[in-house]
């Protein structure tokens, strides 16, 4: 191995060696070549021929002195280091002496390398980037599979200590969780919203994670009730809520009113188990009892299954040799009374817990989307500036063709004219990353008005770069890969004989089957634009079966303020009627959810309805539910189409009730009356619920689920610490939130208080209206970005076509041709690339079709009137392009045209 070493690095150490004495080994080569001629000449010249015929036959019988030095660099070491650098040497003075072209070229490609640098940031960070912990890749969570429950992500905590124990032949070690809590900290006088997880003490430990500061929950913590009041917080809470300050480590602080110790902060870049959803503070899994007012013996309850459990699989084992161990464990379960179940673990990638990675999901697809139409708009801009080139190598046939007859090979001119399209590329690739860094810090900075703490971390790391970097290279190729081969086809006879036009005529041909191409691509992303815009436009109009408009909403987390139930039910109450006798309000009203707000989405439950029999195989069915105070219907101008709304009188001791909507009664009770029957819940079967009014379909969830059933219970009946108070006002409900916000501080100073906004404000969440417009301003942006090329190569052609035909416009108007007959002829030409490549277009957008519908609202993916819009816009400013050249074609002088050549 040490010899071998030492052979590469003299080798290495050669290359460079003659590589650093060139000019040494230049020197000595000519000189032999000169003596070798010189000794040609003389034996020449013994058969009695003069010695300039001598000198001349030497030469021809050597084969050139410049073909024969060619010949010999070809063989000597370092050769291709040393023309390399000749070649960048050279294709950076040729781009400097043309800077017009360069500075257009490098603009163009990093636009199109930028778009793909944001996209791709944003799939890196929802899809590829793993979670920042020791071996992600061994990473797992577990779920269960059964006949009667299906498939299940949650464990009770017994279940978790038998799969602890019975797994540790393949696993490290496993954890238990409950993640994703709603909490309240308070800091002094100062009460704040986060997301916490209650892990077991291992969690760290398993992940291999450090602190940033302070320590984390160590193994011992979290297995006995109350024993580990502490809190250990993340790096971007930590900064945001606390302003990084190192002192809070030790603090006292309360959690849900019942006294913590901070410990530590997580380290920088660490969200948790999701990299979308930051996880703010992390309590030992015990302490649960206390905080979240589980049942003291939640750990040892076996039918309590909220626990999700993770583990590390050991570094010889994989997931589908874990599987048989699984299987065996799962058998052993029922021994224990459990019921029967499969076990198996997936990998936890970064979008969190996903059980089937073979499923296309959503950010799959949309990110498949438009990462398709990032590169289409490269592909673009690579097709504008192969069009450049092919008119810079046609101005360059005479120069190529010279260094061709002076010995430089074919493949040399192809690597020459390669490597300036390369360096073209290196610094498109420079100014896309700038560009892609800056859209991506933009698309960050977009507010989800969410009360879920949402993660869009667009870092540059090496994926991104070797992807920007990827897209370079191929740049540089695809741009310069058909001027190069055209350009080194070239000989210095047929460059001399060129009175032909049958090789302009083919560098034209060429030219325009680009410009088909770049106006087909730019109009699929037109008409992709269109259609989300258009979506967009129909979601913002959509009868969404209440009116946002003039109504505020203010959510408050009792829990968080310590309250218990009895006195956060007392709080509401007097909230409420405070709430109405504010001046400007209209109607008030309490609800435990908000219409398509991310994260605090309504509540779901399996039905038992009476008359109603599901199908066979099928369990019952599940429908999502809202609990609401009385004026709910009024104050969001919901119509009651039967019965009664819900009242005051619907209090916790009287009959249960529910209002059910159009959709519900229809689908359960189809041809009956539902007023005066009942259902009850799975998991309350004891108190069935009386229907007493039916009320129109309102999108509740998202505006996609707008034809789901869903019915509301009384709030007083159903008890939810976190609930909305939603005034419509009079005015602009804005100008009524700062005395809102002082009434609720008059109730209780430390009250957490978030997500004050106005409903139409509050509609734009990834339920909403935020994926369609986010959606909408990329497509629009790529669209615009490939309509300017498009234009751009359109009228470049038309013009150098032109331009080339001077001389014949010349002839044709010398024997009579008309202004406007010259001016059809340019525009002709112009009207079949366009038509060709609309037509290419629509095609192409057809058949992303398909990919585009799963993000439509209220229109088909092959809408008309988007179709016929965008191609029409695509002609008509195309055709305005063709125009420019066409007329100044027809304004040429005869007889400056007649001498032009």
């Amino acid at each position: 191995m040490s010899l071998m070493g030492d052979t590469m690095s003299k080798r290495i150490l050669g290359l460079f060696r003659n590589f650093f004495r060139k000019r040494a080994v230049e020197q000595a080569l000519d000189d032999e070549l000169r003596s070798a001629v010189e000794v040609l000449t003389q034996e020449k010249m013994k058969n009695g021929v003069s010695r300039s015929v001598a000198r001349r036959e030497a030469l021809i019988e050597l084969g050139g002195v410049e073909q024969v030095k060619e010949q010999t660099r070809e063989v000597r070491a370092g050769h291709f280091l040393e023309t390399l650098w000749q070649d960048v040497r050279y294709g950076a003075r040729m781009l400097c002496k043309s800077p017009g072209f360069t500075v257009v070229a490098v603009l163009t490609l990093a636009l199109g390398i930028g778009a793909n640098t944001a996209i791709f940031s944003l799939v890196d960070s929802l899809l590829l980037r793993p979670l920042p912990v020791s071996q992600p890749g061994k990473i797992a969570f577990l779920f269960s599979t059964s006949k009667n429950a299906g498939t299940n992500t949650r464990f009770s905590h017994p279940d978790f200590l038998e799969i602890q124990k019975q797994t540790s032949s393949i696993f490290t070690d496993a954890s238990a969780l409950l993640p994703f809590n709603m909490d309240g900290l308070s800091l002094g006088a100062k009460s704040q919203p986060m997301w916490t997880s209650y892990v077991s003490g291992n969690f760290f430990s398993l992940l291999g994670v450090k602190p940033a500061l302070g320590r984390l929950i160590l193994p011992a913590e979290g297995s006995v009730v109350g024993a580990d009041p502490v809190v250990v917080i993340s790096y971007s809470y930590w900064k945001s809520r606390f302003n990084s300050d190192p002192s809070l480590i030790g603090k006292r602080a309360s959690v849900n009113g019942h006294p913590v110790t901070i410990i530590g902060v997580t380290p920088q870049g660490f969200h948790g188990l999701s990299n979308l959803i930051d996880t703010q503070g992390y309590i030992p899994l015990a302490m649960a009892s206390a905080f979240k007012d589980a049942p003291s013996n939640f750990l040892s309850d076996e039918k309590d299954s909220g626990f999700t459990v993770i583990s590390r699989l050991k570094p010889n084992v994989s997931f589908v040799q874990a599987q048989p161990v699984l299987q065996v464990v799962a058998q052993r379960l029922p021994e224990q009374g459990r019921g029967q179940r499969s076990l198996h673990a997936v990998y936890l990638g970064p979008d969190g817990f996903t059980i089937d990675r073979t499923n296309t999901g959503i950010l799959t697809v949309v990110s498949s989307l438009f990462l398709i139409l990032a590169a289409t708009l490269l592909i673009l801009a690579c097709l504008n500036i192969a069009n450049l080139c092919l008119a810079r190598a046609a101005a360059r046939r005479h120069e190529v063709a010279m260094r061709a007859a002076l010995g430089a090979t074919r493949g040399r001119l192809i690597r020459q004219l390669l490597t300036e399209s390369l360096l073209l590329a290196i610094l498109g690739c420079l100014g896309g990353i700038v560009l892609g860094i800056a859209a991506a810090r933009s698309m960050g900075s977009i507010s989800f008005h969410s009360v879920l703490p949402i993660v869009l971390d667009f870092r540059f790391d090496w994926r991104v770069f070797t992807y920007t970097l990827a897209a370079a290279v191929f740049t540089g190729i695809l741009v310069g890969i058909a001027p190069a081969l055209r350009a080194a086809r070239g000989s210095l006879n047929e460059i001399l004989h060129e009175g032909s036009r049958t090789s302009a005529t083919a560098r034209h041909r060429l030219r325009s089957t680009l410009v088909v191409a770049q106006v087909g691509s730019s109009l699929m992303l037109l008409i992709v634009a269109g259609l989300f815009v258009r979506s967009l436009e129909k979601a913002r109009h959509a009868d969404l079966g209440f009116d946002p408009n003039h109504v505020l909403n203010v959510t408050v987390d009792s829990h968080e303020g310590g309250y218990n139930e009895t006195q956060a039910r007392e709080f509401q109450e007097t909230l409420l009627d405070r709430a109405r006798s504010l001046p400007g309000v209209q109607s008030a009203s309490l609800a435990a959810s908000v219409p398509m707000a991310t994260g605090g989405g309504s509540g779901y439950a399996r039905l038992k309805i009476d008359g109603y029999q599901p199908p066979k195989d099928q369990e019952n069915p599940g429908v999502a539910y809202n609990a609401i105070s009385s004026s709910y219907f009024g104050t969001m101008h919901i119509p009651l189409l039967r019965g009664r709304e819900i009242q005051n009188s619907d209090t916790e001791n009287s009959q249960r009730v529910a209002v059910i909507d159009q959709t519900m009664a229809e689908r359960y009770w189809r041809g009956r009356d539902p007023i005066g029957r009942h259902f009850s819940t799975k998991n309350d079967p004891g108190h069935p619920m009386e229907v007493i009014g039916i009320a129109r379909n309102a999108v509740e969830d998202d505006i996609l689920s707008a034809d789901e059933p869903f019915f509301y219970v009384p709030l007083t009946q159903n008890y939810d610490p976190v609930v909305t108070l939603q005034l419509r006002t009079s005015s602009a409900p804005e100008t009524i939130a700062p005395e809102v916000l002082g009434m609720v501080r008059s109730l209780d100073p430390a009250m957490p208080v978030f997500d004050v906004m106005s409903m139409n404000t509050g509609l734009e969440t990834f339920n909403g209206l935020l994926l369609f417009s986010f959606a909408a301003a990329i497509a629009s942006a790529l669209g615009l970005i490939g309509l300017t090329l498009a234009i751009v190569g359109v009228y470049g052609v038309v013009s150098y076509s032109a331009g080339q035909r001077t001389h014949e416009i010349g002839i044709r108007m010398a024997l009579g041709a008309q202004p406007s007959q010259i001016l059809k002829m340019v525009l002709s030409q112009g009207f079949v690339i366009v038509a060709i490549g609309v037509l290419a277009g629509i095609l192409s957008a057809a058949a992303l079709a398909r990919l585009v519908s799963n993000f439509l609202f209220g229109i088909a993916a092959f809408d008309p009137l988007t179709y016929i819009s965008a191609s029409l816009l695509l002609a008509a400013i195309a055709l305005l392009a063709c125009y420019l050249p066409a007329r100044r074609a027809m304004r040429v002088d005869p007889m400056i045209a007649l001498r032009h050549e």
